[in-house]
């Protein structure tokens, strides 16, 4: 597919919410630009860089955990509701649901996961909720050289365990999700980091999914078929 894709959601007009999950290092950042940039969404990028525990929590996790999970929390209810705000195509990279179902429960100990969760399900019900998250699905191996070439220092001391056991939970995960629309795209096979021949393939999986929900382009966008 190509051409200047502009997605609204059918029927009612409101402007398309789609956000992009995976694991560490599975190229969420990449593609979530790159969708961007063709379809003139607004980018709501993952606060990775802002967090200031996240490199005390690799080195501590059992020390750390809790803050840096609080602190993802309460980063991803801005982004949902600045997203809520926006009277445009919006793109999110990393959700709200993966931060609280998957790292957070790998993260805290189970009393402190419990409590975690109460607020976590408080702060949902006033948030606007995606029209479909892309889950980018990739096996621990691939994860683990995309991890080491894209040069991210404190993630690239990474336990591979600690990889497999978050990717395990993902898979788990994505097979029951159930609060929004959501596709599984494997990227094992996928060159996410290069920048030519592989985002075409993907951008097409993702708009077919669109489709498919009845979420629709402006009437002056034509969508010719791929040979």
């Amino acid at each position: 597919m190509s051409g200047e894709l502009q997605p609204r959601t059918g029927g009612t007009g409101r402007p398309l919410f789609l956000a992009i999950a995976g694991n560490i290092g599975v190229g969420k950042s990449t593609l979530t630009r790159h969708l961007a940039d063709k379809w003139g969404l607004a980018l709501l990028p993952e606060p990775v860089k802002q967090n200031p525990f996240l490199k005390l929590y690799y080195v501590d996790p059992k020390r750390w955990g809790l803050q840096s999970q609080l602190f993802f929390l309460t980063q991803r209810v801005r982004l949902f509701k600045e997203a809520g705000s926006l009277n445009c195509a919006k793109i999110v990279d990393r959700t709200l649901y993966e931060d609280a179902e998957i790292f957070a429960r790998t993260a805290l100990s189970r009393v402190e996961y419990q409590i975690y969760l109460q607020l976590y399900e408080y702060l949902l019900e006033n948030l606007p909720v995606p029209d479909l998250v892309v889950y980018l699905r990739a096996s621990t191996r691939t994860l683990s050289r995309r991890i080491q070439s894209r040069g991210r220092s404190f993630e690239k001391s990474l336990p591979t365990s600690y990889l497999r056991k978050l990717n395990d939970r993902y898979d788990a995960w994505a097979n029951s999700f159930r609060r929004v629309a959501l596709i599984t795209i494997d990227t094992d096979d996928l060159d996410l980091f290069s920048l030519f021949g592989e985002y075409e393939r993907v951008t097409d999986r993702v708009a077919e999914a669109l489709l498919q929900k009845g979420l629709t382009w402006q009437h002056t966008t034509t969508i010719p078929k791929r040979s």
